[in-house]
């Protein structure tokens, strides 16, 4: 698992996937992201209808930006506020986001 980067969340609840993020997971301005909670972490990825996007806990598509949001209930479960800092690990196909602060 590589640390990708850590990102700030936003007003909105959102956060900026990088550009080369985007690229190697293949997401498209658009395009629709799930994300589960598993404890304290989200895993997030592309909702193409693999095996794993049925347990999904909530579903964002990704602006023109390259911004998604996460739902504002995990945000809150998680005590994720404007301002804070999560940090982004890529694996083959999902994105982990946790707490970076």
């Amino acid at each position: 698992m590589e640390r990708f980067s850590a990102r700030t969340i936003d007003e909105m609840g959102r956060l900026a996937l990088h550009g080369d993020l985007r690229q190697r997971l293949g997401l498209d301005t658009g395009e629709s992201v799930s994300f589960v909670m598993v404890g304290t972490l989200v895993i997030m990825q592309r909702a193409d209808g693999t095996p794993a996007a049925a347990d999904t806990d909530a579903i964002s598509q990704m602006n023109d930006l390259g911004m998604v949001t996460l739902p504002k209930a995990m945000r809150q479960k998680l005590g994720w506020r404007e301002g804070n800092k999560v940090a982004l690990y890529l694996t083959d196909e999902l994105v982990i986001i946790k707490s970076a602060g």
